[in-house]
């Protein structure tokens, strides 16, 4: 957005040289061919012939109130806004004749509204043809012919002094390069104020404070960046061309300057480049869990305890149960007779195997320096305060339960640092988190596996930077004491359980170079211009 600081003032046209013809021509002409342009609607063309007349014949009072009833009109046309627009009724011309017609109706209320607006600035709309300059004269005259030769018109500050007599000669240059070359050999600068007309001032420090468009310029700071590194990028540019303003605004996410238009727009490209210039860096991480297990049992299975029964005399009176007798083996006799039941046995041959595979895969981008983070598992609650119901008397009989949320699985983050296009350094720290078997006063244990390394990649080389192993081996042998334990027989005779568990976590990575490092990508030039004299854009 642009904030006029100098309306087109009556000095400021005084000296104009935007002619047609290329004689001098006499003021009534000047007047003619103005009236000619205020009826085709081009009010501007108009105002600069009118002030032409009116500097040529000063003692003409309606070549000057001609001029005036169209300086409000002209200046919105042009959108340079004058600070102020005077009131009255429009001027009367020297026969006594209202100058005003209906082709030139007093703005309007909403009119000088949107006059007052900012808006943006001018950029000059010239030929584009490449032209072969060879010319001769005054800076005046030099910026006569060199915006006659592009299609443009020129105007004058009222203070601005010719220098003496110069040559230009320039092959195959456009209107910028022209421009540029004669605003660096006259020491003046230009100020653009309509798409086809621009004004030439003598360059000076108080000239340029109050003539040059000032601008205030926004610029969204990407996601990949945080506030701080832009709020120190945006300092550091504020530092080099000498802004007068800027500001960063960490709920937009948006860096605000404002300073004159030949400092605040290289300082935009300039933290454009250091904002989007970072190189990216995508991450593919793959995890992969392999487990194995096996169980054997075989031997024989044999009691280790036998039941003794009393069953008193044959031939008394229910002493024997006839239909378990097949289930003992009977001693004794006389008065008593003994039975101890029949030992039973059970031949075991069982074996099961199991294998399973998980294999886990992602992708994490990030900017050089900035932290990906990476979580696959689930968020479990803990308890950590619940309600206490053996408060004592006149206290508080409990208190509302409160949990935290603890991360369970795998818990990743990568830093990476760039060097070059060819090789990146990746700060890892991963965490395997699981629920543990035990408990501390009903709160579930959590177990914990960090680990915490430094690796040096070449891009697109996959690397495991982390693995976990974890082996278990359990044998059981049950069976009669001493029996179990005699060689070769003893095997046979008891019952033997062998188990076997592994477990293997790999973690591997890979990363890929999204763009160019600043070192390696080739920045667009940015032409700011000496200290003192700072490029004006065109």
């Amino acid at each position: 957005m642009v904030f006029p600081r100098r309306l087109l003032s009556l000095a400021v046209l005084l000296s104009c040289s935007g002619r047609l013809v290329a004689e001098e021509p006499a003021p009534y002409e000047l007047y003619v061919h103005a009236k000619q342009y205020e009826k085709k609607g081009d009010v501007v063309q108009a105002y600069i012939f009118y002030s032409e007349a009116a500097a040529a014949d000063p003692t003409n009072k309606k070549y000057w109130r001609k001029m005036e009833s169209l300086r409000t009109r002209a200046a919105m046309a042009s959108k340079v806004m004058p600070s102020a627009v005077s009131g009255g009724s429009a001027p009367i011309a020297e026969d006594g004749d209202s100058e005003e017609s209906p082709e030139d109706p007093a703005p309007s209320a909403k009119e000088l509204l949107e006059a007052r607006k900012p808006q943006p600035p001018f950029e000059l709309n010239a030929s584009s043809e490449r032209k072969n300059l060879d010319l001769r004269g005054d800076s005046k005259s030099l910026y006569e012919q060199v915006a006659k030769a592009y299609g443009l018109d020129v105007v004058f500050d009222g203070e601005y002094q010719p220098r003496p007599v110069q040559r230009l000669k320039l092959d195959d240059a456009d209107y910028r390069d022209a421009l540029y070359s004669l605003m660096a050999s006259t020491g003046s600068f230009l100020v653009p104020i309509s798409g086809h007309v621009f004004m030439v001032v003598q360059d000076t420090l108080q000239k340029r404070a109050s003539i040059e468009n000032n601008v205030a310029l926004e610029l969204p700071i990407p996601e990949a960046v945080s506030l701080q590194e832009a709020q120190e990028m945006a300092r550091t540019v504020q530092q080099v061309m000498e802004l007068q303003r800027f500001y960063v605004n960490g709920a937009n996410r948006t860096v605000y300057f404002r300073d004159r238009a030949s400092k605040a727009y290289p300082a935009q490209q300039i933290l454009k480049q250091l904002l989007h210039h970072r190189p990216q860096v995508d991450i593919e991480v793959e995890f992969l869990s392999v487990g194995k297990s096996s169980t054997l049992n075989y031997g024989l299975a044999l009691p280790t305890q036998a039941q003794i029964t009393s069953f008193g005399r044959f031939g008394a009176a229910n002493a024997v149960n006839l239909t378990n007798l097949g289930q003992y083996w009977f001693f004794g006799g006389g008065q008593t007779i003994l039975g101890i039941g029949v030992l039973s046995a059970q031949l075991l041959a069982n074996v099961n195997n199991s294998e399973s595979r998980s294999l886990l895969r992602a992708e994490v981008r990030s900017v050089d320096g900035q932290p990906a983070n990476l979580h696959v598992g689930d968020k479990f609650p803990l308890q950590t305060q619940g309600f206490n119901f053996g408060a004592p008397k006149g206290t508080a009989s409990g208190y509302a339960p409160s949990f935290t949320f603890e991360d369970l699985g795998l818990v990743l983050k990568v830093t990476p640092k760039v060097h070059g296009a060819e090789e990146v350094t990746l700060d890892v720290e991963a965490e395997f988190k699981v629920l543990g078997s035990g408990s501390v006063n009903g709160i579930p244990v959590i177990s914990n596996r960090k680990f915490v390394t430094q690796v040096r990649l070449k891009f697109e080389e996959q690397a495991v930077i982390t693995g976990l192993m974890n082996s278990s081996q359990a044998k059981t042998i049950s069976g009669l004491a001493g029996l179990s334990a005699v060689p070769l027989v003893g095997p046979v005779f008891s019952n033997n359980s062998k188990e076997d568990s592994k477990t293997e976590i790999l973690l591997l990575i890979k990363p890929h170079l999204m763009n160019l490092p600043p070192t390696e990508a080739d920045a667009p030039p940015v032409f700011v211009g000496p200290d003192t004299r700072p490029r004006t854009p065109l």
